[in-house]
C-alpha cells in the first residue's frame, strides 16, 4: 500500500499513464507526487483561485480551477475563509443562473467572495475524454458524499480505486451519509477500506473496484486488518519522532 497527503491507496494498479482525478487539489501536492512517482496524468481540480494560482502545469499534472458539483452553474466560493466549515457553506451556494443568495452571518466566513464556474465529474470526465479514472481523489471540505451521490451507477463502472476525505471529523459529513455510500459502492462490486482510526471519522476512506482492480479475498483481509494498523502504528512513531526532534530535545 501507498500513502500520499494522507490518501492511501493499491499502487500495484497505477503505472505510467494512468488516469487520476484530484478533486480538492489545493496547491497541487497530492497530484505532483503521484506524477513523479508512477508517471501518472493527473488532473488537478481546485475551486480556490489563491491556491490554484501555485497549481504549476506540467505535462502530467493537468490543473483546472472549477468547482465539481451535482449540477453545473456557478459557486461562490470565500476566499480566506478561516474554516472547511467556512469554505463549506458558501460553495454550497450553487446557482446556475447566479439567483440571488443569502449571505451568511457567521463571522468565521469572512474573506473575499468570488465566483468559480461548476460543472458535474460526469460531464468533467466526458469533456476531457477521460473513459477511464484509474484513481479517483476526493476532499472537497464536506461535499464528499452529496458528489458521490449525485453520479450515477454506470459512471463508477469505468473508476478504479476511490479515496475519500469524508469531513466528519469535523461535523461536515455525517455518519449515515457514509454508510450509504459503503452500501452503494459494494452493491457496485467494489470493497472499501477505512484507514483511519474509527474513532476519528472516515478521513482516509477508499473503495476499490474489484472487476478494475482484482484483489483477492486473503490479500483484501490482510490489507483492512494487518496492513492497516501497521500502517498506522508507523504514522504514530513517525509523529512521535517528528514531535521529539522539534522539541530540541536532542543537543548536538
Amino acid at each position: 500500500m501507498d500513502r500520499v497527503s494522507g490518501h492511501t491507496f493499491f499502487p500495484r494498479f497505477l503505472r505510467r499513464g494512468s488516469v487520476v482525478v484530484d478533486l480538492g487539489a489545493d496547491v497541487g501536492g497530492f497530484s505532483r507526487l503521484i506524477a513523479r512517482r508512477y508517471g501518472c496524468v493527473c488532473y488537478a481540480v481546485e475551486p480556490d483561485p489563491a491556491h490554484f494560482a501555485r497549481l504549476d502545469e506540467s505535462v502530467r499534472v493537468k490543473p483546472f480551477n472549477l468547482a465539481i458539483a451535482g449540477r453545473e452553474g456557478t459557486r461562490r466560493f470565500t476566499v480566506g475563509a478561516r474554516t472547511p466549515a467556512a469554505r463549506t457553506i458558501q460553495a454550497s451556494s450553487l446557482t446556475p443562473n447566479n439567483e440571488s443568495m443569502q449571505t451568511p452571518e457567521d463571522e468565521s466566513l469572512q474573506g473575499d467572495d468570488v465566483w468559480v464556474p461548476a460543472m458535474r465529474l460526469d460531464d468533467f470526465a466526458r469533456r476531457n475524454g477521460l473513459t477511464q479514472i484509474d484513481l479517483l481523489k476526493v476532499n472537497v471540505d464536506g461535499e464528499e458524499a452529496a458528489l458521490l451521490d449525485s453520479l450515477p451507477d454506470a459512471f463508477f463502472a469505468g473508476v478504479g480505486q476511490i479515496t475519500v476525505e469524508f469531513n466528519d471529523f469535523s461535523g461536515l459529513v455525517h455518519k449515515d451519509e457514509i454508510s450509504r455510500a459503503v452500501q452503494r459502492f459494494e452493491a457496485l462490486g467494489f470493497r472499501s477500506i477505512n484507514f483511519t482510526k474509527c474513532s476519528r471519522g472516515h478521513d482516509d476512506h477508499l473503495f476499490v473496484n474489484l472487476r478494475l482492480c482484482p484483489v483477492g479475498p486473503v490479500e483484501f483481509a490482510l490489507t483492512k486488518y494487518v496492513t492497516k494498523n501497521v500502517m498506522g502504528v508507523a504514522r504514530i512513531v513517525a509523529r512521535g519522532w517528528r514531535m521529539f526532534f522539534r522539541s530540541g530535545a536532542i543537543v548536538a
